[in-house]
């Protein structure tokens, strides 16, 4: 599945691959006057490619180097000799690749092909827009926005999945995500473009909810901790028992992994 929706300046690609008629999960990439934002995933990479190579692009940005972003970098390198622009510390993750993924990511996904990113600067403009390049770390090290501020826009990559989430990534960082997650809700935002395919308008209110959301759980998860709870019972308590998602990650996203970063968070600090 590949859609293509138009907002004011900027056309959404949303994507997911489809089995037996039922799309998994959906990933989005921008364009907006010349740049584009993310490239989608492996399996989709030709198709993407064939969709937008009408458009006049003349930058691409990864918001960060998980294969659900980068997917499509390999063919304008080979095809249009354009490399994307990422943080510095992505562009040895997408130049080498993982060999081989989670089960889950590569049926999902597939294994992006290596391509050769240069470092992104501060800012970022094209001829009508000039975008401030944030570093907003906690979903990857790397992670990264772009906000413009005339528009109030910010491309967030997977800043902002939803509101209350209860399970977390093994190598996220709870610490880092929630200074995002302040930093972006103390700016003039007007809408909200996520790596998902969310768009949200006027969301400042979502994301301090989120924030505050994180806050009660963390308060929450450390009140039990330091009455001596184990881990497993404090997730029992506060989030509930673990559903399908450590099955079908094994392991990598999970209810106790999100006990532990906030544990992480707490000892930090």
């Amino acid at each position: 599945m590949l859609q293509t929706t138009q907002l004011d300046d900027v056309t959404q690609y949303r994507m997911a691959r489809t089995i037996l008629g039922k799309n998994l999960y959906c990933v989005a990439a921008y364009f907006v006057d010349g740049l584009l934002i993310d490239t989608g995933f492996d399996y989709l990479a030709e198709q993407f490619y064939q969709t937008v190579q009408d458009k006049n692009i003349e930058q691409i940005v990864n918001t960060h180097h998980h294969e659900d972003h980068v997917g499509a970098n390999y063919l304008f390198e080979q095809r249009r000799q354009l490399k994307a622009l990422a943080h510095a510390s992505a562009l040895p993750l997408i130049a080498k690749p993982p060999v081989k993924l989670k089960p889950y990511r590569d049926f999902v996904w597939g294994v992006p092909k290596p391509a050769h990113p240069q470092a992104i600067g501060a800012t970022l403009s094209t001829a009508k827009y000039t975008f401030q390049v944030l570093h907003l770390p906690g979903h990857s090290p790397d992670h990264l926005g772009l906000y413009e501020p005339r528009q109030g826009w910010l491309f967030s990559g997977d800043l902002f999945l939803s509101v209350k989430v209860r399970v977390l990534r093994a190598d996220e960082d709870m610490v880092a995500a929630m200074a995002s997650l302040r930093q972006v809700a103390a700016l003039p935002l007007q809408r909200l473009f996520c790596g998902s395919g969310k768009i949200l308008e006027n969301p400042i209110a979502l994301l301090k909810t989120k924030l505050e959301f994180y806050e009660d759980l963390q308060y929450r998860i450390a009140a039990l901790h330091q009455k001596g709870w184990e881990i497993e019972k404090i997730r029992d308590a506060v989030l509930g028992k673990e559903g399908v998602w450590p099955w079908m990650s094994q392991g990598e996203f999970s209810k106790l992994n999100l006990v532990k970063g906030f544990l992480k968070n707490d000892a930090n600090g």
